[in-house]
Protein backbone atom coordinates (compact mmCIF):
# COMPACT_ATOMS: atom_id res chain seq x y z
CA UNK A 1 0.00 0.00 0.00
CA UNK A 2 1.55 3.35 0.95
CA UNK A 3 2.50 5.27 -2.17
CA UNK A 4 3.14 2.14 -4.19
CA UNK A 5 0.60 1.52 -6.94
CA UNK A 6 0.91 -1.81 -8.68
CA UNK A 7 -0.92 -3.48 -11.54
CA UNK A 8 -1.77 -7.17 -11.32
CA UNK A 9 -3.44 -9.15 -14.09
CA UNK A 10 -6.42 -11.27 -13.06
CA UNK A 11 -8.67 -13.21 -15.40
CA UNK A 12 -10.59 -15.54 -13.09
CA UNK A 13 -12.84 -15.01 -10.09
CA UNK A 14 -10.52 -17.00 -7.83
CA UNK A 15 -7.58 -14.76 -8.71
CA UNK A 16 -9.71 -11.66 -8.13
CA UNK A 17 -10.92 -12.94 -4.75
CA UNK A 18 -7.39 -13.83 -3.63
CA UNK A 19 -6.09 -10.41 -4.66
CA UNK A 20 -8.94 -8.54 -2.97
CA UNK A 21 -8.45 -10.65 0.18
CA UNK A 22 -4.77 -9.70 0.31
CA UNK A 23 -5.41 -6.00 -0.38
CA UNK A 24 -8.16 -5.97 2.25
CA UNK A 25 -5.79 -7.56 4.77
CA UNK A 26 -3.09 -4.95 4.05
CA UNK A 27 -5.54 -2.03 4.23
CA UNK A 28 -6.87 -3.26 7.58
CA UNK A 29 -3.33 -3.63 8.97
CA UNK A 30 -2.61 -0.06 7.90
CA UNK A 31 -5.94 1.15 9.26
CA UNK A 32 -6.64 2.84 5.92
CA UNK A 33 -9.51 1.75 3.67
CA UNK A 34 -8.21 1.75 0.11
CA UNK A 35 -9.79 2.12 -3.33
CA UNK A 36 -8.73 -0.70 -5.69
CA UNK A 37 -9.42 -0.53 -9.42
CA UNK A 38 -10.38 -3.41 -11.73
CA UNK A 39 -9.78 -2.46 -15.37
CA UNK A 40 -11.61 -4.39 -18.10
CA UNK A 41 -10.82 -3.36 -21.67
CA UNK A 42 -13.96 -1.96 -23.25
CA UNK A 43 -16.25 -1.44 -20.25
CA UNK A 44 -13.70 0.55 -18.23
CA UNK A 45 -12.74 0.56 -14.57
CA UNK A 46 -14.69 -0.50 -11.51
CA UNK A 47 -13.31 0.61 -8.16
CA UNK A 48 -13.98 -1.06 -4.82
CA UNK A 49 -13.01 0.14 -1.36
CA UNK A 50 -11.33 -2.59 0.71
CA UNK A 51 -10.17 -2.56 4.31
CA UNK A 52 -13.40 -1.50 6.02
CA UNK A 53 -16.65 -3.05 7.22
CA UNK A 54 -18.35 -1.32 4.28
CA UNK A 55 -17.42 -0.70 0.67
CA UNK A 56 -18.03 1.81 -2.11
CA UNK A 57 -18.09 1.03 -5.83
CA UNK A 58 -17.37 3.50 -8.62
CA UNK A 59 -17.28 3.08 -12.39
CA UNK A 60 -15.39 5.09 -15.01
CA UNK A 61 -15.95 4.17 -18.69
CA UNK A 62 -13.00 3.07 -20.80
CA UNK A 63 -13.06 6.32 -22.83
CA UNK A 64 -12.99 8.33 -19.55
CA UNK A 65 -16.09 10.26 -20.64
CA UNK A 66 -19.18 10.50 -18.41
CA UNK A 67 -21.35 9.06 -17.11
CA UNK A 68 -19.35 8.15 -13.99
CA UNK A 69 -21.34 5.93 -11.64
CA UNK A 70 -21.23 5.32 -7.89
CA UNK A 71 -23.00 2.76 -5.73
CA UNK A 72 -25.99 3.72 -3.60
CA UNK A 73 -26.65 1.66 -0.50
CA UNK A 74 -29.41 1.40 2.07
CA UNK A 75 -27.83 3.78 4.60
CA UNK A 76 -29.32 7.20 3.88
CA UNK A 77 -27.11 9.21 6.25
CA UNK A 78 -25.17 12.06 4.64
CA UNK A 79 -22.18 11.66 6.97
CA UNK A 80 -18.79 11.19 5.32
CA UNK A 81 -16.62 8.08 5.18
CA UNK A 82 -12.88 8.28 4.54
CA UNK A 83 -10.67 6.18 2.29
CA UNK A 84 -7.53 6.45 0.20
CA UNK A 85 -6.91 6.37 -3.54
CA UNK A 86 -3.57 5.39 -5.11
CA UNK A 87 -2.13 4.63 -1.69
CA UNK A 88 -1.83 8.11 -0.25
CA UNK A 89 -4.55 10.40 -1.63
CA UNK A 90 -7.20 10.91 1.07
CA UNK A 91 -10.78 11.23 -0.16
CA UNK A 92 -14.31 10.98 1.18
CA UNK A 93 -17.77 10.01 0.05
CA UNK A 94 -21.18 9.93 1.65
CA UNK A 95 -22.23 7.00 3.83
CA UNK A 96 -25.26 6.63 1.50
CA UNK A 97 -22.83 5.39 -1.17
CA UNK A 98 -21.64 2.48 0.95
CA UNK A 99 -22.72 -1.10 0.32
CA UNK A 100 -22.03 -4.32 2.24
CA UNK A 101 -18.62 -5.86 1.50
CA UNK A 102 -20.18 -9.11 0.21
CA UNK A 103 -22.34 -7.16 -2.26
CA UNK A 104 -19.33 -5.18 -3.46
CA UNK A 105 -17.28 -8.35 -3.96
CA UNK A 106 -20.13 -9.99 -5.92
CA UNK A 107 -20.33 -6.87 -8.06
CA UNK A 108 -16.60 -7.05 -8.83
CA UNK A 109 -16.96 -10.70 -9.88
CA UNK A 110 -19.92 -9.77 -12.08
CA UNK A 111 -17.91 -6.97 -13.73
CA UNK A 112 -14.92 -9.24 -14.33
CA UNK A 113 -17.13 -11.91 -15.90
CA UNK A 114 -19.53 -9.77 -17.92
CA UNK A 115 -18.01 -6.31 -18.26
CA UNK A 116 -21.25 -4.76 -17.04
CA UNK A 117 -22.41 -3.16 -13.82
CA UNK A 118 -24.38 -5.50 -11.62
CA UNK A 119 -28.12 -4.92 -11.55
CA UNK A 120 -28.11 -6.04 -7.90
CA UNK A 121 -26.57 -2.67 -6.92
CA UNK A 122 -28.28 0.69 -7.20
CA UNK A 123 -26.17 3.20 -9.14
CA UNK A 124 -26.26 6.95 -9.56
CA UNK A 125 -24.35 9.30 -11.79
CA UNK A 126 -21.66 11.36 -10.08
Amino acid sequence: MGSDVEAVDVSAEGELDALLDELDRRARLNGRPEDVQLMVAGPGTLGIVVGADWSVLNHVPDDLDPPYMISVGDDTRDELVDFYVAGSHHTQTLRRNTVPVAVARDTMRHFLGTGSLSPSVSWEEV
